[in-house]
């Protein structure tokens, strides 16, 4: 085994890891009601969208599926990011409501 087989094996462990730790946030927000519990449901799906963008990358680009080429499967991790991000602002809006 090389070094860049090494570090793919790496990648893919972190990622299933981060997938696991969304999921695990789901499980501890669950039950959560009112406006606190969809601001953290909000939250909670955009950290899942994130560790989703991680596999997709790994998984969709050269060197394990090959789905994608490098160019455009930077592109779509990008677009999923954006995605998760956005779930992380919508969620941190609402809890900003209570401020108010």
């Amino acid at each position: 085994m090389n070094m860049g087989e090494g570090i793919n094996s790496v990648n893919i462990v972190l990622d299933i890891v981060l997938v696991m730790a969304s999921l695990w946030m789901v499980f501890t927000v669950r039950g959560i009601g009112g406006l606190v519990g969809r601001s953290l449901n909000l939250i909670v799906a955009g950290a899942i969208v994130l560790g989703i963008a991680h596999l997709v990358a790994t998984f969709a680009g050269p060197g394990q599926l090959a789905i994608v080429d490098g160019p455009t499967n930077n592109f779509v991790h990008r677009l999923i990011v954006l995605a998760g991000f956005v779930l992380l602002v919508f969620g941190f809006r609402q809890i900003r409501v209570m401020k108010d």
